[in-house]
C-alpha cells in the first residue's frame, strides 16, 4: 500500500494504536447509554421511513465491517492470508450469530425473558449478578438507539463480538505457531459453541466477555501492560470473572522474568496496579447501586454453589439439568485438552504454562462457587488456551512453530 493520505497513515499505525482505538469505541458506545440515557428506559421507537431504517442499519454494519477491514490491513505485515482470515472469522461469527438465534432466540419464553433482562439491567432492576454487568447492554443500546431495532442490534453485537473472539484465538496461538495450526483452536471453539449454549437463556454477556477475555491474554503473554489494564477496565463490568486474569499476569510475567530482584518488584508493582485498575471496575458498576460485599449479591444465593454442583448435602439451589451434566461440561471442555497438554508438557512456553496452571484452576473453582458447572459457555475463553496449549503435544508434522 502506498501513499500518505489520512487512510494510509491510519492503516500503518501500530496495532497497538488500533488496539486502543477500538478500545475506546467500544468503551463510548458502551458507556454513554449507561451514564447518560434518562430512566425508565423503554423501546427505542422504530424509524416512520423504510428507507431511513435501512440506511441507519447499513451504516452500522459498514462501521462494523470497516473495523474488520482496518484490522485485517493491519494484520498484513505479520499475515499474508489477512484478508481471507478476516473473512473466515466473519463467516464463523455469523455461524455462530445464526445457531444462537434457532436454538434460543426463536423461543419466545427465552426471548420474553431476554427482554426483561435488558431492560432490568438498564433500569438497575434486574437482580444479581446481571444487574452488575451492564457493558454489554449498553453496548446493544448503542445499536438500539442507532437503528430502532432491537432485534437487529443484538443480532449485529453478537456477531461483531463473536468475530472478535474468534480473532483473538486465533492471534492468541499465532503467537507460538503458524497460520494452520492456529486455526486449530478456532476449530475447537466453534466445534465446542454448540455445546456451551446448550442450557443457559441467551443473556448479552458472552460475546463481549469471552472477546475481551481472550485478547487480555494476548497482552499478558506479550507484556503489554497498559492494553492489558484498559481490556481489563472494559472486561469486568462485562463480567467480573475477567479479574481473574490478574494472578495469570502476575504468575506469566514472574515466570518470563525470572527471579532477579528487580524484575519480582517490578513484576508486583505492575500487577498491584493492574488489580487496582480491575477492583476500581468491579465498583464502578456496584457501589452505585447499593452493593456491599457478600455472597448474595455475587450470585443472589446466600452460600457457595459446590455442594449442588457435585450433589452433594442439602442444596442451596436447584435446577431441572441433570446432575451429570455438571460434571460432563468441565470434562468435555477442559479434560479432553489436557492428555495432549501432558504429552507435550515439556515443550510448552513457560509463560503459557504459567497462565494455563493460574487461569484454567481459578476459573473452574469460580464456577463451582459462584455458578452452575454445566454453564460451559463460562469455559470458553479457556479453549483458545487449552488448545494452543495443547497444540505442544501434537506431531510435528501436523504444525509449524514459528
Amino acid at each position: 500500500m502506498s501513499g500518505n493520505g489520512p487512510a494510509e497513515m491510519l492503516l500503518r499505525r501500530s496495532s497497538s494504536r488500533l488496539a486502543w482505538l477500538g478500545l475506546a469505541l467500544v468503551a463510548a458506545a458502551s458507556l454513554a447509554p449507561l451514564l447518560f440515557e434518562p430512566r425508565p428506559v423503554a423501546w427505542v421507537l422504530p424509524f416512520s421511513s423504510a428507507a431511513v431504517s435501512f440506511a441507519a442499519k447499513a451504516a452500522v454494519v459498514a462501521v462494523m465491517l470497516a473495523a474488520l477491514g482496518l484490522r485485517a490491513a493491519a494484520d498484513r505485515r505479520s499475515e499474508p492470508w489477512a484478508l481471507p482470515l478476516v473473512t473466515l472469522f466473519a463467516a464463523l461469527a455469523a455461524f455462530m450469530t445464526a445457531l444462537h438465534w434457532y436454538a434460543l432466540d426463536v423461543s419466545e419464553p427465552l426471548a420474553a425473558w431476554q427482554r426483561d433482562l435488558y431492560f432490568g439491567i438498564l433500569n438497575h432492576t434486574a437482580d444479581p449478578p446481571h444487574v452488575f454487568r451492564p457493558l454489554p447492554y449498553g453496548f446493544t443500546r448503542t445499536l438500539e438507539r442507532l437503528t430502532g431495532d432491537w432485534v437487529f442490534s443484538f443480532l449485529a453485537y453478537r456477531w461483531f463480538f463473536c468475530f472478535w473472539f474468534v480473532w483473538a484465538s486465533y492471534r492468541f496461538a499465532r503467537r507460538w505457531y503458524g497460520m494452520a495450526a492456529s486455526l486449530l483452536p478456532v476449530g475447537a471453539a466453534a466445534a465446542l459453541y454448540p455445546l456451551s449454549i446448550r442450557w443457559y437463556w441467551g443473556q448479552l454477556t458472552d460475546p463481549v466477555n469471552h472477546a475481551l477475555f481472550v485478547l487480555a491474554l494476548i497482552y499478558v503473554v506479550e507484556e503489554r501492560w497498559l492494553l492489558l489494564a484498559a481490556t481489563l477496565a472494559l472486561a469486568v463490568p462485562a463480567k467480573e470473572t475477567a479479574l481473574l486474569v490478574v494472578p495469570a499476569a502476575f504468575a506469566s510475567a514472574w515466570c518470563a522474568g525470572g527471579m532477579r530482584l528487580r524484575v519480582v518488584l517490578g513484576v508486583f508493582v505492575k500487577t498491584a496496579a493492574l488489580g487496582g485498575v480491575g477492583l476500581a471496575a468491579f465498583l464502578a458498576v456496584r457501589l452505585p447501586l447499593g452493593w456491599r460485599p457478600g455472597n448474595e449479591s455475587m450470585n443472589g444465593l446466600p452460600g457457595l454453589m459446590i455442594g449442588a454442583n457435585l450433589g452433594l448435602g442439602e442444596p442451596i439451589a436447584t435446577s431441572t439439568v441433570p446432575l451429570s451434566e455438571n460434571y460432563v461440561h468441565p470434562a468435555v471442555f477442559v479434560g479432553v485438552f489436557l492428555p495432549f497438554i501432558a504429552w507435550g508438557w515439556r515443550r510448552v512456553d513457560v509463560q503459557l504454562k504459567a497462565v494455563i496452571l493460574t487461569l484454567t484452576p481459578l476459573l473452574l473453582f469460580s464456577n463451582l462457587c459462584f455458578g452452575w458447572m454445566y454453564e460451559s459457555r463460562n469455559y470458553m475463553p479457556l479453549v483458545p488456551l487449552l488448545a494452543t496449549t495443547a497444540l505442544a503435544g501434537v506431531p510435528r508434522a501436523a504444525r509449524r512453530e514459528r
